[in-house]
């Protein structure tokens, strides 16, 4: 009797100590999976495939800590998606926000130094389609250095400046701050325009935005960014006939007769006292306005700032009253 009794206390004891051991091992092994699950939910995003602005698929193998960004409207973007701490290298031109002019230039964009970017040593690289052929070798030399290459879309209309910052959203891992930064414009333009569209089609500003006069006068046509800008605030835009950006002549652009002119460079008195011009219906109202170039060019975090600004000075008596 007591080798039984020995027998079945000894079996007891090894199902026992089984049953410990295997339960630690499920519980190493949930920790295991929970550990591996945490770490998954920064470094599964990687490796994406995102389509440039050409149409081609960009390979972006791992999640950026250092950037360069070759366009104001990206650095812009980049900080506004609270990454501006991983920006390394700027444009000539990146003025907005203010701690982007302590970030090292690597040049003009379309010319930047290849050299001084790789020195960088990025991880990703941010072009814009506006730099066109001439940034393409440059841009060749930093893929064939291993480095992720992205070249976003030059926007035509609100919408595809929305794709933009989707875009930037997801290569930096930031895509439910992009969706924040998209939600935000798109609230602020029904706030603007429960003023403007109370405007009557038939009493909508027709408006000349004036870029340069080098020698000719050049203003932006249909199928523009800004063309977009105008339509969302409830105006026409006076060169509507014309697409892309076009150039003029005085004769030309006085006979379109423009409601209220929108200029980005130089001041309102130059235009104000042009000889030829004092027919046209904005000089007589004194509907001239010299606007911020950035804040109606850069299709980034800004866009609502331009709009506002832009509908404000279209429309002066209805933001008054």
């Amino acid at each position: 009797m007591p080798m039984i009794r020995s027998m079945y206390a000894y079996r007891s004891f090894m199902l026992l100590l089984l049953l410990i051991l295997t339960a630690c091992g499920s519980q190493e092994t949930e920790n295991e999976q929970i550990s591996e699950d945490s770490e998954d939910t920064g470094s599964s995003h990687y490796p994406i495939e995102v389509e440039d602005a050409d149409g081609n698929v960009a390979q972006i193998t791992r999640e950026p800590e250092r950037i360069v960004s070759l366009m104001p409207s990206n650095t812009e973007i980049v900080f506004a998606l609270d990454e501006g701490d991983a920006l390394v290298g700027v444009t000539d031109f990146d003025d907005y926000p203010e701690e982007a002019a302590s970030i090292e230039s690597v040049g003009s964009g379309m010319e930047f130094d290849v050299e001084r970017v790789l020195a960088l040593e990025p991880d990703l690289v941010l072009d814009h389609a506006s730099s066109g052929d001439a940034a393409d070798e440059g841009l060749e030399q930093l893929e064939n250095a291993g480095i992720d290459v992205l070249t976003v879309a030059d926007p035509h209309s609100l919408q595809e400046a929305y794709g933009v910052i989707e875009d930037v959203g997801t290569v930096v891992n930031r895509e439910a701050e992009a969706e924040d930064i998209i939600q935000g414009i798109e609230s602020e333009i029904e706030d603007i325009q429960q003023v403007t569209n109370e405007i009557p089609e038939e009493e909508q500003k027709r408006v000349w935005i004036e870029v340069s006069e080098d020698p000719d006068l050049y203003t932006t046509g249909s199928d523009t960014f800004m063309d977009d800008m105008l339509t969302t605030v409830g105006a026409k835009n006076a060169a509507e006939d014309s697409e892309g950006w076009v150039a003029y002549t005085e004769e030309d652009a006085v006979a379109l007769d423009p409601d209220v002119i929108i200029t980005t460079y130089g001041d309102e008195e130059t235009i104000m006292e042009r000889e030829g011009w004092q027919e046209v219906t904005a000089i007589q109202d004194e509907a001239v306005h010299r606007l911020d170039e950035d804040l109606l060019s850069r299709p980034g975090p800004r866009l609502t700032e331009g709009l506002r600004t832009l509908a404000e000075h279209i429309y002066e008596d209805e933001w008054t009253n």
